[in-house]
């Protein structure tokens, strides 16, 4: 049978039990994760959410697998959260669940910790990033930290997975757990709010999330909302909706400016 990352971590030292754990595993003393330092909207959603059936069913879920030994990504469940306040959320990009593998995951969708080499869908959003505005590296930021988008954070961008938690080599194994619940109802409270927000839709699975957004009584919030491909090398290039030519971030930053908003540095 294959050997996980985490698996193969631990074997390079002998002894399992005497190394450390990946940085970005998620440990039984940091659940349930502190929601020390978040915007009090995101503190209310949350605590709702963990208060509720559906929320104590995920929580013993995710205690019994760390419980088990399981590895669990990321350590941060709620960093975008933390990164970009809900008052200050100008965009929206959404994801599926974490990456699943040793160091890669950092509580931001499509990001990837310090020293992790870009994955394809990472190089497929900087690649139409430098065809759509004209920027210079044709495939994104260059050094240790290339891969992170904690720069888009920082700028209002919620990059928002819509499960938090993922186990080693396993992708999808904690989704339809409960998380899409809570991230449903982040994503229905930004779409309520009465300041404009650009939703970014890539793939099936984003875009089943558009009638959260685009419902009847929210028509006059006068969101953004685009649409295309997953930008997977799979999908990126493919109708009906290629990624590679959707010109989503020059469109972003324009109807920005257009609200008298700084654009996004991508």
């Amino acid at each position: 049978m294959k050997s996980s990352q985490a698996d193969l971590f631990a074997q390079a030292g002998g002894d399992a039990g005497l190394l450390p754990k990946p940085a970005n595993q998620l440990q039984t003393q940091d659940w349930p994760a502190s929601l020390d330092g978040l915007s009090e909207p995101w503190r209310d959603i949350l605590s709702n959410f963990w208060g509720s059936a559906i929320g104590q069913s995920l929580d013993l879920k995710i205690k019994a697998r760390l419980a088990e030994g399981r590895v669990v990504y990321p350590r941060t469940p709620y960093r975008a959260l933390a990164l970009t306040p809900f008052d200050q959320v100008r965009v929206l990009i959404l994801g599926q669940d974490p990456y699943h593998g040793l160091g890669q995951a950092e509580g931001l969708a499509f990001s990837v910790g310090v020293g992790q080499k870009i994955p394809p869908s990472l190089r497929n959003i900087f690649k139409e990033i430098q065809r759509d505005t004209g920027g210079a590296v044709p495939v994104g930021p260059v050094g240790p930290s290339a891969g992170s988008l904690e720069r888009w954070a920082s700028q209002g961008v919620l990059l928002l997975n819509t499960a938090l938690t993922v186990e080693d080599a396993s992708p999808a194994s904690h989704s339809n757990w409960g998380w899409e619940v809570l991230t449903d109802t982040i994503i229905r409270a930004l779409a309520q709010r009465s300041k404009p927000c650009a939703f970014l839709l890539w793939g099936a699975h984003a875009q089943a999330k558009a009638g959260l957004i685009e419902s009847p009584g929210l028509q006059s919030r006068a969101h953004l909302v685009l649409k295309s491909n997953h930008p997977s090398p799979l999908s990126a290039t493919r109708p009906p909706q290629p990624f590679i030519g959707c010109g989503h971030f020059g469109q972003v930053n324009r109807w920005l400016v257009a609200a008298k908003q700084n654009p996004i540095d991508w």
